[in-house]
């Protein structure tokens, strides 16, 4: 019997962004490897839609935005985007190929945040900073061009744990009204012990990573304990319309099926859309694969749909 492990078979470009992602060594110390990604994001960059609008600002006091405004005149719906990096990488330089390919297919504008990452604060803090982000473009809407009733939050990975959680937290403390969720390759849960992480084959989100990425979580957690993780709700009803995302080769894609029923049972309507041949982040290859370029048409063609629905 061969036990061999393959290698994942991916979807054209795919090969080539992971190779232009790569800008820090194994072993790399996080602050390092955080400027590192800041400094070689032109790597990765996606090519600005013409007459789009990008302009950095700060949120709710001193948390920094980036703000992404197509082309075009009025008020357009607002998608309040938090990144992903396993709650301790990543940043509004770092990810903007996705936030900006998100506001180009969804004609929306996108406020990108930059939120404390992890071991610096605890996640309890890091939600509550996200929440005044969100509150903050609600509150401006008017400025910023965005149609108050068709506001959404969306994140990537730890972003989409953010996302959720945020939905639940407006939800339970009558915060601005949100129309929809996008989940793109969320973590849900915070469990070791998950099936999809033992067989974990993604060459993005390893099993070293993952387990990196929750002993983090459970650390700075145990600090100031935040509120339990979506899966682990036991409420989920009233929350607004989701649109999850999620990747073939993902070892997350097992949770954001189950996160998907469990809005389903709690009447929450909830579309989940698999990528095939992907691997966790592929969003953010938008510049080098055109299989990712169409999954973002896709969420944004769906996202479109469901807010303009009524």
């Amino acid at each position: 019997m061969n036990s061999e492990v393959r290698a994942p078979v991916l979807a054209e470009g795919i090969a080539e962004y992971l190779a232009a992602v790569r800008v820090a060594p194994p072993g790399t110390p996080l602050e390092t490897a955080r400027l590192l990604a800041d400094l070689h994001a032109d790597r990765i960059a996606y090519p600005r839609p013409e007459g789009m609008a990008v302009t950095t600002s700060f949120a709710a006091g001193e948390t920094p935005v980036r703000l992404y405004r197509p082309a075009g005149e009025g008020v357009l719906p607002g998608i309040v985007y938090f990144h992903g990096g396993g709650f301790t990488t990543g940043s509004i330089e770092s990810y903007e190929p996705l936030a900006m390919a998100l506001a180009e297919a969804a004609d929306a504008v996108v406020v990108s945040v930059h939120y404390d990452r992890l071991p610096e604060t605890t996640p309890r803090a890091l939600l509550k900073q996200c929440y005044k982000a969100l509150c903050w473009a609600a509150a401006m809407a008017g400025p910023l061009g965005i149609d108050a009733d068709r506001l959404a939050v969306a994140g990537d990975s730890a972003g989409g744990f953010i996302a959720a959680q945020l939905a639940i937290l407006v939800r339970d403390c009558s915060g601005p009204p949100l129309a929809a969720q996008l989940l793109c390759y969320g973590l849900f849960d915070i469990d070791e012990t998950r099936p999809g992480y033992r067989s974990a084959n993604d060459l993005v989100l390893s099993r070293p990573i993952l387990d990196m990425m929750l002993a983090t979580y459970r650390e700075c957690d145990a600090i100031d304990p935040a509120p339990v993780p979506p899966l682990h709700c036991p409420d989920l009803s009233g929350l607004p319309p989701a649109l999850l995302i999620g990747a073939e080769h993902d070892p997350l894609l097992d949770e954001a099926r189950d996160y998907a029923e469990r809005l389903r049972l709690a009447g929450v309507p909830a579309e989940l859309l698999i990528a095939p041949q992907m691997p966790h982040g592929f969003l953010r290859a938008v510049r080098f694969s055109a299989p990712a370029r169409r999954e973002m048409r896709r969420l944004g063609d769906a996202f479109r749909a469901l807010i303009d629905k009524d």
